[in-house]
């Protein structure tokens, strides 16, 4: 037995010995150099590349299957002159022994001096795409089957990449660069100083990974710096990737940030599980400038409709300084502090093409909103909105203005100029951008305690819009304002040519006064106004809106005055002026007092026509009718003045009213200018003469009548309806 323990072991040795001579002979007497010519022809046949080997093949077969390649590239068989990928210099090894037991253990995986220029042609088309795919073998003719029973099939071997135990020791490429070029859309971005450095990759072990890189584009120029680093683990069978602590770095300048350099660093976890299709970022951490965010991103069915989920909380940040860090023009606001306080925390839904902010508490300013926000299509711009809130000031956000200063009348009375001096013309500047209203794609509504805009507290408030295909409807807008309320609806169409406008408003107890004041119109009246207009208009400017008004409207004002007009003395003017006497003094205010004034309106062209006009004043009953024309801002207006009696202790015998003017219309005209529309107002004297010559014929017909019944008694009264006849009376 020992001999033949010794002749066993005798001859192992003489196995090993001549094993190690064979790879001894084979390493210093077989030259891998002189097979290039092999090797790239291979390369054509097998993976449709021209493969260029600079430099020698350095190799090695035991303990470790190693080689070293020098100056390689790799360019498309169709166009061996644009080299796809060169590489300075390759070196990998692959120790032997444990590829018997099926694993695979690499030494460190060394490029250096990597260089690719990946170029779509102006098809589309990448120089990469026929990389790997073999050679196209001649054409045969297919003959056809003999007649014989197929062979039985043999189930296809199933291998899984979990079958091999593979480790790598480490991977480092070194001063890379990639060239990128779509001649399709002229985009051309520029990798330069890349280098990328791994620990041992040994599947389900964590490793160090680090990347750091610059990328040059060109359209907008623009630099960025990339520093990556984290630790990362995979499970190729289970096709789940990690990098965890992970810490990216970006430093970007250029023409986007108007030259100023922008550092942005985002950490975390992050998760691809490509056999459930999902992708995580968990305890992100993100800070750009001086915002800081948290959260975490999920992002599910990556083989199909992508979905978006998660949770963001933006801290308190300083959106003017942000701008600012960012190269962005900080907007001129009325109020230099606004956007200086801004925070926000949502949930987070959406695709690839759309992100909606949910659960959202943003605030801002002071202004607190929650509700939803964001974009449903990317490609469309398609904002929706619905918000809630307490109080938010738009003012503030506004450019700043400055109040043009004019010689009108002061506050509070009306008057300043001559009825008779031409108002300014209406503008024919185009008013609404139209390009942008047809692009519009809003849904949104928005409801809040409190606005302030244009200098009005309106509260409470709520709009609710959709823009979509060219039309833009405000559905409603409604709140309270000047102590009353208003609720308004209005739609423009810029689907036609020239664009049309609508709008449907209704204003309940407002105090006229302050609407007047506020939209800076001449005073003519006080009092509590509602107001029900329905109008409809086309083109873009106020004097093509003007032009082409259509519509009706029905108002009425209660416990009011009007202003800069005493109608009681132009009433008593008029008696006096019939009575042929004299005032012995002024009658009533330098206003004239009503309990109610109402009427409708028709707008056909801008002209706008009333003959229902009805004010109930102190002792007078007022009737109206007449045009107001709005394109020429003219009114001609008649007034009809029904006496009730004097009911003052002691009247004015010159305007003592006496039974011959009950039922009498005492006429007064206002004809003039829109911004002096009070003071136009003055006598008809000719309708006074007519009241005049009736009152009279009236008189001289009641003497007729009197000595008629004194001379012919019973037969007075067919007598006098004769006359009558004869009179047409």
């Amino acid at each position: 037995m020992k001999s033949l323990a010794k002749l066993i072991g005798l001859v192992v040795f003489g196995v090993v010995v001549l094993a190690v001579g064979i790879l001894f002979f084979l390493t210093r007497m077989f030259d891998p150099n002189d097979y290039k010519e092999h090797i790239q022809q291979a390369a054509r046949d097998k993976a449709s590349v021209e493969l260029t080997l600079g430099g020698d093949i350095g190799w090695s077969l035991f303990p470790w299957l190693g080689i070293e390649l020098k100056d390689v590239g790799v360019a498309p068989l169709h166009d061996p002159d644009q080299p796809l990928a060169q590489v300075g210099s390759l070196g990998l090894g692959v120790e032997v022994l444990p590829l018997l037991r099926r694993q695979l253990r690499m030494s460190d995986v060394i490029l250096d001096s990597v260089s690719l220029n990946l170029i779509k042609d102006a098809d589309g088309k990448g120089n990469w795409e026929s990389i790997g795919q073999p050679a196209e073998s001649p054409a045969r003719t297919p003959q056809p089957p003999a007649e014989t029973e197929p062979p039985a099939r043999q189930p296809a071997p199933q291998t899984t990449a979990g079958e091999l135990d593979i480790s790598i020791e480490s991977v480092r490429i070194t001063n890379a660069r990639i060239h990128y070029e779509d001649r399709q859309s002229g985009e051309r971005l520029q990798f330069e100083d890349v280098n990328l450095s791994t620990g041992a990759l040994v599947e389900g072990q964590p490793f160090d990974l680090a990347f750091l890189g610059l990328m040059l584009a060109e359209q907008p120029v623009m630099r960025t710096r990339i520093d990556l680093k984290g630790v990362a683990q995979f499970d190729l069978g289970l096709k789940r990737y990690q990098l965890e602590a992970l810490n990216l770095k970006i430093d970007a300048s250029g023409e986007p940030f108007s030259g100023r350099a922008v550092s942005l660093q985002l950490q975390g976890d992050a998760l691809v599980d490509l056999a459930a299709q999902v992708a995580e970022l968990n305890q992100m951490r993100l800070s750009l400038a001086d915002m800081r965010a948290t959260g975490q991103l999920r992002a599910s069915e990556l083989d199909k409709a992508l979905k978006l989920g998660g949770q963001l909380d933006v801290a308190e940040f300083n959106a003017r300084e942000l701008l600012r860090s960012l190269g962005q023009e900080v907007p001129e606001t009325a109020d230099p502090r606004a956007l200086e306080k801004v925070a926000l925390t949502a949930r987070l839904n959406g695709s690839s093409n759309s992100l909606m902010l949910e659960q959202l508490k943003l605030v801002l300013d002071g202004t607190e909103l929650s509700g939803s926000l964001g974009v449903a299509d990317f490609e469309r711009q398609a904002l929706r909105f619905q918000l809630t809130g307490n109080q938010l000031n738009i003012d503030n956000y506004l450019p700043p203005s400055e109040k043009p200063t004019t010689s009108a009348a002061p506050a509070g009375r009306p008057g300043g100029s001559s009825s008779t001096a031409e108002p300014e013309p209406w503008s024919d500047e185009p008013v609404l951008p139209l390009e942008l209203l047809a692009r519009l794609d809003v849904d949104g509504s928005l409801d809040l305690q409190q606005v302030r805009l244009t200098e009005l507290d309106i509260a409470p408030f709520k709009a609710a819009v959709v823009a979509r295909n060219g039309r833009v409807r405000l559905n409603n807008l409604e709140g309270g304002v000047f102590g009353g309320q208003f609720k308004a609806s209005a739609e423009i169409d810029t689907r036609q040519t020239p664009v049309s406008l609508s709008v449907s408003k209704q204003l309940t107890g407002m105090d006229s006064l302050a609407v007047q004041r506020a939209y800076e119109v001449a005073e003519q009246f006080r009092g509590r106004l509602d107001l029900t207009l329905e109008a409809r208009s086309s083109g873009n400017s106020i004097k093509r809106w003007i032009e082409t008004m259509n519509g009706n409207a029905r108002f009425s004002v209660s416990d009011g005055a009007l202003l800069g007009v005493n109608l009681e003395q132009q009433l008593c003017r008029a008696i006096a002026l019939a009575n042929r006497r004299s005032l012995s003094e002024a009658h009533g205010s330098e206003d004239t007092p009503f309990r109610s004034l109402n009427g409708s309106f028709r707008i056909v062209s801008g002209k706008v026509s009333g003959d229902d006009l009805v004010a109930a004043l102190p002792g007078i009953q007022v009737k109206g009718r007449g045009d107001i024309d709005l394109p020429p801002q003219r009114l001609d207006y008649r007034l009809g003045l029904l006496l009730e009696g004097d009911t003052r202790e002691m009247p004015d015998p010159a305007c003592q009213v006496n039974q011959r003017y009950v039922g009498i219309e005492w006429p007064v005209r206002c004809r003039g200018y829109l911004h002096n529309a009070a003071s136009s107002c003055n006598v008809d004297t000719d309708g006074v003469a007519q009241i005049a010559a009736r009152l009279v014929g009236s008189e001289a017909q009641r003497k007729v009548e009197e000595r008629l019944q004194e001379r012919l008694g019973d037969q007075a009264p067919a007598v006098r309806e004769t006359i009558r006849g004869l009179f047409n009376r």
